[in-house]
């Protein structure tokens, strides 16, 4: 008799181990849901036509600097001296927001520039990653997330980055004013995973949103030629 307690007994415990292992499983897959849709690499994507390739190189450096310049910061920081020796306060000091890794994008170190946008920038990024992940959503394309590389810069930061940058201009850059971004062209991450995708899909999906966003007055957009990224400034 004791013994068949026993077995009743372990069976049991061994059932409701099972069952706890289950819900565990459950909850996991739960917060971790498996992506939907096709991966970018089975899907066809239409190169550029010679209109979009138009709209992404009709506004050049000057419509971005103006723009900037008249909505952004007064005047250029120095260098990072200010965040550094508080940067708790920094964005408040001057009204700027933090931007970072989200389920839109993601923002990898930052040597050139610091991770500040003001708030209508800021917001049109995440209106842009909205857009971006709604139309993978209606191609049936599974959710990938944009890279920024490069935000709010310095004179310091300026000066360093023209080292290595053939684009970055001598004197005045739009990237002084809270107000642009640079996005890197062909490097993307499906959701949930940090190993990069290095694309043209993906980037001409994300530019046709970009051209609608120029279109409707929101932003300027440049490609770049000799580097590798999206130039956009806010409106």
């Amino acid at each position: 008799m004791n013994k068949r307690k026993k077995k009743y007994s372990i069976r049991k415990i061994l059932v409701a181990a099972a069952i706890f292992a289950a819900i565990v499983f459950l909850i996991f897959l739960a917060l971790n849901p498996t992506p939907k849709g096709k991966n970018i690499n089975r899907f066809s994507v239409p190169v550029l036509t010679k209109a979009e390739k138009g709209a992404l190189r009709r506004y050049n450096n000057d419509y971005h600097l103006e723009v900037a310049q008249k909505k952004g910061l007064e005047k250029p920081l120095d260098s990072k001296d200010d965040y550094k020796a508080n940067p708790k306060e920094f964005g408040s000091r001057y009204q700027l927001d933090e931007i970072a890794d989200n389920k839109y994008y993601e923002i990898p170190h930052l040597s050139n520039s610091l991770p500040y946008l003001q708030a209508p920038a800021k917001e049109f990024l995440e209106l842009l990653g909205e857009r971006f992940c709604d139309q993978l959503e209606d191609l049936g394309i599974k959710k990938y997330r944009f890279s920024v590389t490069s935000i709010l810069r310095t004179l310091k930061d300026q000066r360093s980055l023209r080292k290595s940058n053939v684009n970055a201009t001598a004197n005045s850059s739009s990237h002084y004013y809270g107000r642009t971004f640079d996005i890197a062209q062909t490097r993307f991450f499906e959701r949930g995973n940090s190993k990069p995708v290095y694309t043209y899909r993906l980037r001409n999906i994300l530019l046709r949103e970009l051209i609608k966003l120029q279109d409707e007055g929101k932003c300027y957009v440049l490609l770049e030629r000799q580097t590798k990224c999206i130039h956009v400034t806010v409106r």
